[in-house]
């Protein structure tokens, strides 16, 4: 039951992922030539896909470790944690920005709609960074203690063998951040060029309906 509900899990990030890449895209070429908030905004949605596709990755390169015996279970924690890590100062940058630009939305033009999205990526964020707060320095200190020899595995396993296990941690979080940027980019370049490019006229129009905002 465990392993199915983290299964969904992950399914639905991945989901999600995904679909911030595509929508990222969709918007690429207008928000280029509008520049500004609009601009940084999609930029905030490309991050966002890239950390998500970046814990799913790690997630399966941890779980392929441990299944083929390479990772022992501290080493999965550890990896885990480095990415962990490294991911959620990202997620909260982008998450703030992301809730900001909600709540301007809903301010403006209103709606239940606009006013729902507002309160999701608010409770989002409170979320993450409670978790932050929560875990952040426990991640780390488990990450400080297994690069530097002092974790609970260094009593068993060797100095070189625990520096192979360091570098190989290191190398799966590495890669799973390569993959995770560069599938965020294929799809968004994808999503971008379906899209069909406006006309100077429609630019223009749009650009005067942003500065009226």
């Amino acid at each position: 039951m465990e392993i199915l509900f983290i299964a969904f899990i992950w399914l639905l990030n991945f989901a999600i992922s995904w679909w911030n890449a595509y929508a990222c895209g969709k918007a690429w070429v207008e928000s280029k030539s509008a520049g500004g908030w609009t601009r940084f905004m999609v930029w905030m949605g490309a991050i966002m896909s890239a950390a998500g596709f970046t814990w799913c990755y790690l997630i399966i390169e941890v779980g392929l470790g441990y299944s083929f015996g390479a990772l022992n279970a501290y080493w999965v924690g550890v990896a885990l944690s480095l990415g962990y890590i490294i991911l959620v100062p990202v997620i909260l940058f982008a998450g703030y920005a992301i809730t900001l630009d909600a709540w301007a939305r809903a301010y403006r033009e209103g709606g239940v709609l606009n006013y729902g999205i507002a309160a999701y990526d608010t409770y989002a964020t409170y979320h993450n960074t409670a978790s932050a707060i929560s875990n952040f320095g426990q991640a780390f200190g488990s990450v400080a203690d297994a690069f530097t020899g002092k974790g609970k595995s260094s009593s068993s396993d060797s100095n070189s063998g625990n520096t192979l296990m360091a570098l190989l941690v290191l190398f799966l979080v590495v890669l799973s951040a390569v993959l995770g940027i560069l599938s965020t980019t294929l799809i968004i370049k994808k999503a971008a060029a379906s899209s069909p490019l406006p006309s100077l006229d429609e630019l223009q129009r749009r650009r005067v309906s942003l500065s009226k905002q």
